[in-house]
C-alpha cells in the first residue's frame, strides 16, 4: 500500500523536475507542444521535431484569473486550465509554442478559442466513433502534423521533416 505523505513528497518532487526539464528544452532551443487532449497523437508532435507537455488545471489558485473573463458556473477544470494560462504562472504553457485541444463541449471550445487569443491554437477535430467506416480518414484528413510544422515555422524556427 502507498503511503500518502511518501506519494505526495514523490509528486512535489516530479512537478520541480518538470518545471526544470521544461527550462532546459527552453535553453535548448527544443520546440514544446502544450496538449490538453489525451488523445493528442505524441508521435506526430515528436515528428514534427517537438514535444509534448501536458496542460490541464486541477488546482484552485488559478480559477480567481480565469473568473475575470469567464462566466462562475463553468467546469472548475476548464477555469484551473484557464487561469494557469491567464496568470502566467505556468511554465508549460508559457513556453509551450503551440496548444492543442479537441472538440469535446462548448465550454472548452470557447476556452480554446480564448487561450488561441494567446498562442496558436489547434483544436482537433476528433471522428465521433472509432468504429465508423470513415473514422480513420477523418482523422487522417485533420494532417496534426503538418500544422505542427506550420505553427512552429511560423515562429520562425526550424524544424525537422522527414
Amino acid at each position: 500500500m502507498i503511503q500518502m505523505l511518501d506519494d505526495f513528497e514523490n509528486y512535489l518532487e516530479a512537478r520541480k523536475t518538470g518545471f526544470s526539464r521544461v527550462k532546459q528544452f527552453k535553453e535548448q532551443g527544443t520546440k514544446m507542444v502544450g496538449m490538453f487532449c489525451a488523445y493528442t497523437p505524441s508521435e506526430l508532435i515528436l515528428a514534427a521535431g517537438a514535444i509534448g507537455v501536458g496542460l490541464c488545471g486541477g488546482i484552485e489558485e488559478p480559477i480567481a484569473y480565469a473568473e475575470l473573463k469567464l462566466p462562475t458556473n463553468l467546469c472548475p477544470l476548464i477555469k484551473s486550465s484557464y487561469g494557469l494560462a491567464l496568470s502566467g504562472i505556468c511554465p508549460y504553457f508559457n513556453n509551450s509554442h503551440i496548444l492543442i485541444g479537441k472538440t469535446t463541449g462548448d465550454s472548452k471550445r470557447k476556452m480554446y478559442e480564448m487561450l488561441g487569443e494567446m498562442k496558436p491554437m489547434h483544436v482537433m477535430q476528433l471522428p465521433s466513433s472509432r468504429e465508423s467506416d470513415l473514422a480513420l480518414d477523418f482523422w487522417e484528413a485533420e494532417r496534426v502534423r503538418e500544422k505542427i510544422i506550420r505553427r512552429i515555422e511560423d515562429q520562425g524556427a526550424d524544424v525537422y521533416r522527414n
